[in-house]
């Protein structure tokens, strides 16, 4: 009798906490509002002591997958100058034509991807982050909507390589959270290991604080430890 209490038990917690990945549940009014409220409030990055000399709009963009919900990444083609080759959001810099950042970048997935800006229901933008190579990027969150299917995208081979979706629960499973730490960086960054490719650098960055904004703890936690630099001076091993 026991063991049986045990293992209803652990059904319903199980259900409890795939239910906190489910549309209705995520897509919910009281959700949004929530999931804007603490992004926007989240500070903004600075990586640069300086003011950046350019201006970026990235969008995060949520999509619902065989009964799933999902976060849609793309991996940016070999010849592009930069960040080639790594795994990103759509999204890119701020032309003189845009009247803000959002509209860049919904016009950038518009051009990367094919997506119409009328398909994608805004939620709201977060705080700045500020790159090494002197960026500000502005991060937008956006749904797709309906159903949807990468392999209806028309994407822009030219600066897209491939793409790739997520679900929330293979972004949020623990055994598929880490980190990592580049010599002699001010801070640790997040790494998510459970999509098709590993998402590193700024776009981990931008899901760590999306996901954190949307989700309970309850259903996603991503514990991320810092290392003192170490330094070595005449052979002799020192901890800043």
């Amino acid at each position: 009798m026991i063991f049986k209490s045990r293992i209803s038990l652990l059904k319903s917690l199980g259900c409890r906490y795939s239910s906190l990945y489910a549309s209705e549940n995520v897509f919910s009014e009281k959700n949004i509002k929530k999931t804007v409220a603490i992004f926007s409030g989240k500070k903004p990055i600075k990586m640069i002591p300086h003011e950046p000399i350019k201006r970026a709009g990235v969008l995060i963009p949520l999509c619902f997958v065989d009964g799933k919900v999902a976060l849609l990444y793309t991996l940016r083609a070999a010849n592009l100058k930069s960040h080639r080759g790594q795994v990103s959001f759509p999204g890119g810099m701020q032309d003189i034509t845009d009247k803000n950042l959002e509209e860049t970048a919904l016009r950038e997935t518009e051009e990367e991807l094919g997506i119409p800006k009328k398909d994608i229901e805004v939620w709201g933008s977060g705080n700045v982050i500020v790159t090494k190579r002197e960026t500000s990027v502005t991060p937008v969150i956006g749904r797709i909507k309906g159903d949807f299917r990468v392999d209806k995208l028309k994407v822009n081979i030219s600066e897209v390589e491939d793409v790739f979706i997520v679900n929330l629960e293979d972004l949020c499973s623990p055994q598929n959270l880490g980190y990592t730490q580049f010599r002699g960086a001010f801070a640790s960054m997040p790494v998510f290991n459970g999509g098709k490719i590993r998402i590193w650098g700024l776009t981990a960055l931008l899901t760590y604080r999306f996901l954190d904004s949307l989700l309970p703890h309850q259903g996603y936690s991503h514990s991320i430890k810092y290392l003192n630099p170490v330094q070595v001076y005449n052979n002799k091993t020192n901890i800043r």
